[in-house]
């Protein structure tokens, strides 16, 4: 394995796939123990790497797959010590306000289809450019665009109508 290939390929990526699993645990210290275990996998499997072939695509399956198999297996119980002791020093009204704001985000997410959704969770919330979403979908980047601009504009509207 080459060391600096992995290097280049952790700096390239961290930052976006951090975002794709925070977005999907909304816990920062869960999020950076998973991103952690997805780029260990990474490294484990990192002479199979295609950079040819996949870019993006290949470490977004390995995210998408360590989510899944993280939720499969997480319990249903809530430890309520700890959201207790989350809430020890902290402002409660802009707790609040954020946990308010992300309803409210998460509502209007939930207003477009799964395919609008996923184009803006990508774009917008991981950072991933045109080209590279291109890669993960299979379709060429221009329409990939055009989608883009609709579901914002989409969500952007109902996001709206539900903070009036």
């Amino acid at each position: 394995m080459n060391q600096r290939k992995f290097e280049k390929f952790y700096q390239t990526n961290i930052d976006r796939i951090y975002r794709f699993v925070f977005f999907r645990v909304q816990n920062a210290e869960v999020a950076e123990d998973l991103t952690s275990e997805i780029f260990m996998k990474a490294l484990k499997a990192f002479d199979r790497y295609d950079e040819e072939k996949s870019k993006a695509a290949w470490i977004y399956t390995i995210a998408r797959n360590h989510l899944a198999n993280y939720y499969r297996d997480k319990k249903d119980a809530i430890d309520i010590e700890e959201v207790a002791f989350g809430l020890v020093g902290k402002d409660g009204r802009e707790e609040m306000e954020k946990a308010s704001d992300r309803m409210m985000l998460s509502k209007a997410l939930d207003e477009l289809s799964l395919e609008e959704r996923r184009l803006v969770t990508l774009k917008h919330l991981e950072g991933y450019s045109y080209k590279e979403m291109a890669e993960i979908l299979d379709k060429t980047d221009a329409a990939l665009k055009v989608a883009t601009h609709r579901a914002m504009k989409k969500l952007k509207y109902v996001y709206s109508q539900a903070t009036t």
